[in-house]
């Protein structure tokens, strides 16, 4: 079902090129962590819940290990690719800012800094509380972020970068609001269509936010057994961004016991 909210639909612009533009072994670098994390402590065949899941390439990977996934984003052209490369998992067109789903899952997991695209902390927290009222008792959620910490510096450095290939060329174009601390993304697309070179621009905004920030708000909404780990530093990941991992767990409630 489909918010009443207006969804972000930017990403539709890029759905075509999106896995030529990311480096697809980075989603089996993904997996590797998400196995460590938890799929080691959630039960075979358990439900796991893609947050921004965009093409589908992670739940394509969890699918062939025996899990049940439901993918959630706000591109509907993205879900569109989704469904070609996993389709045997549920795909739910909304936004993370507002989707409402009852407890169903054992595990979450939003990967490729998709919480960086929600650009207020108030926003963030309703995004953090939807996924915790998603959760079973004692489900883990693991997400990547990009943190103010670790990425400003780079952000503020960023030049343009882009791509070729046969029937595609883009360019991407970084820029740093110092002051509220979020980051722009100018992308120029030249896709070729029917024979014809077609042209779209699109603006990226991403928010660098504070760990005592995540943190916080992670405990408003109730997570417990909060960890972080940086990519690089702590896990090893030579070729990832400025970016960590956030752990955290849905407590059992006292009548359960």
């Amino acid at each position: 079902m489909i918010s009443s909210k207006q969804l972000n639909t930017n990403h539709d612009a890029i759905a075509s090129i999106y896995d030529l533009k990311s480096q697809l072994e980075r989603h089996d670098i993904v997996l590797e962590f998400i196995d460590k994390f938890i799929l080691k402590n959630i039960p075979e065949g358990a439900h796991i819940f893609d947050l921004g899941c965009g093409t589908g390439q992670v739940a394509q990977r969890l699918l062939k290990r025996g899990y049940q996934v439901t993918g959630l984003d706000s591109s509907e052209r993205m879900l569109n690719v989704a469904r070609e490369n996993a389709p045997d998992a549920k795909f739910i067109l909304d936004d993370a800012r507002f989707f409402k789903l009852t407890p169903t899952f054992h595990a979450a997991i939003s990967t490729d800094v998709v919480l960086n695209y929600i650009l207020s902390i108030d926003e963030l927290k309703n995004s953090l509380q939807n996924v915790y009222d998603a959760l079973l008792e004692n489900g883990v959620f693991a997400f990547e972020l990009y943190i103010e910490e670790l990425c400003e510096l780079e952000w503020q450095n960023n030049e343009s970068g882009g791509g070729v290939k046969d029937d595609n060329v883009w360019v991407d174009i970084w820029s740093y609001d110092t002051e509220n601390k979020i980051g722009r993304k100018d992308t120029t697309i030249f896709e070729l269509v029917n024979g014809l070179w077609q042209r779209s621009d699109r603006s990226f905004f991403l928010k660098a936010y504070s760990v005592p920030d995540v943190k916080s708000v992670l405990e408003q909404v109730g997570f417990t057994e909060i960890s972080m780990f940086e990519l690089k530093q702590d896990l090893g990941v030579d070729k990832a961004f400025e970016s960590a991992c956030f752990i955290c767990r849905k407590p059992l409630s006292c009548t359960s016991s």
